[in-house]
């Protein structure tokens, strides 16, 4: 039941941002004296900031909510499983990701949660999104 009503003031939450951010949009077209080119280049900046700052907020509520919900629950997902070649996935990495490094991708078994956070890091990811990706790269 409390999940319920977490889940129900977090949706109250974002629909009151993104109505914050639309009519805040709105008022600065209106009211903006330059010419419609300038005025479309101005909203599509805008409107990117906006999209970037709600990815990175709905980030952060989900890593919140998944630790307020306790990592027993979530024992399974959180773990960095290294089946396979370690090098083969490394390569595969470098290739998607040219900013990462020599460095950045070290391994050693025993030290998952030290990759997983160079990852997240180097990457600008959620700790979901890069084991997902690893997965997805372990095929």
């Amino acid at each position: 039941m409390r999940t319920d009503n977490m889940n129900n003031d977090n949706g109250k939450i974002l629909m009151a941002t993104l109505a914050g951010i639309g009519a805040g949009i709105a008022a600065g077209i209106l009211l903006a004296p330059k010419n419609g080119q300038a005025n479309r280049d101005d909203l599509k900046r805008t409107l990117t900031k906006a999209g970037d700052d709600i990815n990175t907020t709905l980030k952060g509520w989900t890593e919140n909510l998944k630790s307020k919900m306790g990592k027993n629950a979530h024992q399974d997902d959180d773990q960095l499983v290294m089946h396979g070649s370690w090098e083969d996935v490394k390569r595969q990495l470098s290739q998607n990701y040219a900013e990462l490094t020599e460095e950045d991708l070290s391994y050693q078994q025993g030290s998952e949660n030290e990759l997983l956070s160079r990852l997240q890091a180097r990457l600008n990811k959620t700790k979901d999104e890069v084991l997902k990706l690893l997965a997805d790269l372990r095929g």
